[in-house]
């Protein structure tokens, strides 16, 4: 009656639709709106919130066959499993094929994941009498003591007491793409842990860490690498050889490079996941030395005077040519005149 009147009320007939109804149960995601407490629980068991509402001889046998269904699904399929994996730089730059091990449900071997010995004796399923299929009209489902076999053995295998499946370590073989980073996760379907009899296998997820490099800095698809010239590379120009992914390549120093100048090589990145190739960034730091022989110094301080007296020439010039730019009008032209010819016989000396 409970379950009649349920089904006559417009709006509780709607929330029953609602919550049985095929599309939904497609879209489940073990989270769901609670339409008859009103409130949202993740492990809810909405077929056992629906007969607690409407006990009574035929909603206790619509429990019943749902709850089977419902408990049937959950169970077709096995644990999943994450681990971590760590790689060096090269390997995540390059990519590399890893063998990753773990603690994992694994298959028996003495019944072959069955849960009994091949030649063990069946009898009649007494949940479904053999059919292999629980009907309570208008509702057929499958029965879940046999799984729909119709046939169940009592005589289960010893090694896993009729599990299918023991404790054990798995090896899993998997190709890591190149340019893969820190924090990426890799999917192997079906890795995870074994099922027994008619259970799919879970997935494996591995966790990537990659470790820091003593010469390369990644930032993205983009690398960054430091260089040292001396300061007379610096101050001349040249060439140096600079570290890539790929090997040693050759950089052009432009002449007067200041410490902290970054030159840009383009595609000589890491490879991302839709196969474009960063950029290396090169940035020169200037090494100065700290003990020089006699003959450095001499040229050194021959050096400093040179640039002393420029430094002083181009003063003079400078307070010089004010003096001649504000005597070079009226009536003061020739005094312009005498300090432009005392400039040139100062620097022809």
């Amino acid at each position: 009656m409970h379950t009649r009147r349920t089904l006559r009320d417009p709006s509780k007939r709607e929330q029953y639709d609602m919550l049985f109804s095929r599309g939904s149960r497609g879209r489940f995601d073990g989270s769901y709106h609670d339409t008859f407490s009103g409130s949202n629980n993740r492990n809810h068991d909405p077929f056992t919130e629906f007969h607690r509402h409407n006990d009574g001889h035929f909603s206790s046998k619509f429990y019943k066959i749902f709850s089977e269904v419902f408990q049937q699904e959950t169970n077709m399929r096995a644990n999943d499993i994450e681990v971590e994996l760590s790689l060096s730089f090269s390997e995540a730059a390059n990519g590399c094929i890893k063998k990753v091990s773990f603690s994992a449900k694994n298959v028996c071997d003495s019944c072959g994941g069955r849960g009994h010995l091949a030649n063990a004796r069946k009898y009649v399923c007494p949940s479904c009498n053999g059919l292999g299929r629980i009907t309570t009209y208008p509702f057929t489902t499958t029965c879940g003591f046999c799984r729909g076999a119709g046939k169940v053995i009592r005589d289960n295998c010893l090694t896993c007491e009729g599990s299918g499946v023991v404790d054990g370590v798995k090896n899993v073989e998997v190709k890591l793409p190149a340019g893969i980073d820190s924090g990426d996760t890799i999917h192997v379907r079906e890795a995870g842990d074994c099922g027994g009899l008619g259970t799919q296998h879970g997935s494996l997820y591995i966790k990537i860490q990659v470790a820091n490099d003593p010469v390369f800095r990644r930032d993205g698809a983009d690398v960054h690498v430091d260089k040292k010239i001396s300061f007379t590379q610096a101050m001349l120009g040249g060439k140096v050889e600079v570290p890539t992914l790929n090997g040693k390549t050759e950089v052009k120093i432009p002449k007067g490079v200041q410490p902290g100048h970054v030159v840009v090589l383009r595609g000589k990145g890491l490879p991302n996941l839709s196969g474009y190739f960063g950029d290396q960034y090169v940035r020169f730091q200037i090494h100065f030395p700290s003990v020089v022989t006699e003959r450095q110094r001499a040229l050194l301080e021959e050096f400093i005077l040179e640039e002393a007296t420029k430094e002083q020439n181009t003063s003079i010039v400078g307070n010089w040519w004010e003096l001649v730019t504000e005597n070079m009008t009226g009536k003061n032209v020739m005094i312009g005149a005498g300090i432009l010819l005392l400039i040139h016989l100062i620097l022809s000396r």
